[in-house]
């Protein structure tokens, strides 16, 4: 199978499927990932603790947006705190719950990007075998 472009795995994020046949939904329900992918069976979840890391990428795009939204609005449309804290407040609350499966849909996109072959994207032949003889 040839790799994946860039722009295709995010398209595939940004649609929430399977980063390596573009089909299989990544999500059963709002909350709840598939373990596999339903059409071509590729583990979603590599390790234990593997998403850890789109939690990161969510908190820095809150942090980020966050930021330049009450800095923007603040001092430059010299909006006051007591008006900003309660939209910013829901701001908080639900774009993080909005972007989580987003999140990990990037998150394993650019996983199946850095590192394609723990994805099955090269046409690499059947693995060699372990040999159990100790080398002298």
């Amino acid at each position: 199978m040839a790799e994946l472009s860039y722009g295709t795995l995010v398209s595939r994020a940004i649609r929430l499927r399977c980063p390596r046949c573009g089909i299989g939904p990544l999500f059963k329900n709002f909350i709840t990932m598939h373990e596999r992918c339903p059409q071509c069976s590729l583990k979603y979840e590599r390790a234990p603790g593997y998403f850890l890391g789109s939690a990161y990428v969510n908190y820095g795009f809150m942090a980020i947006t966050t930021t330049s939204m009450y800095m923007g609005l603040h001092y430059g449309a010299e909006i006051s705190n007591e008006t900003l804290t309660v939209p910013l407040l829901v701001y908080c609350i639900a774009m993080p719950l909005i972007l989580f499966r987003y999140a990990r849909a990037w998150w394993l996109a650019m996983d199946c990007y850095c590192d394609p072959t723990s994805f099955g994207l090269h046409s690499d032949p059947s693995p060699k075998p372990a040999s159990n003889t100790p080398k002298t």
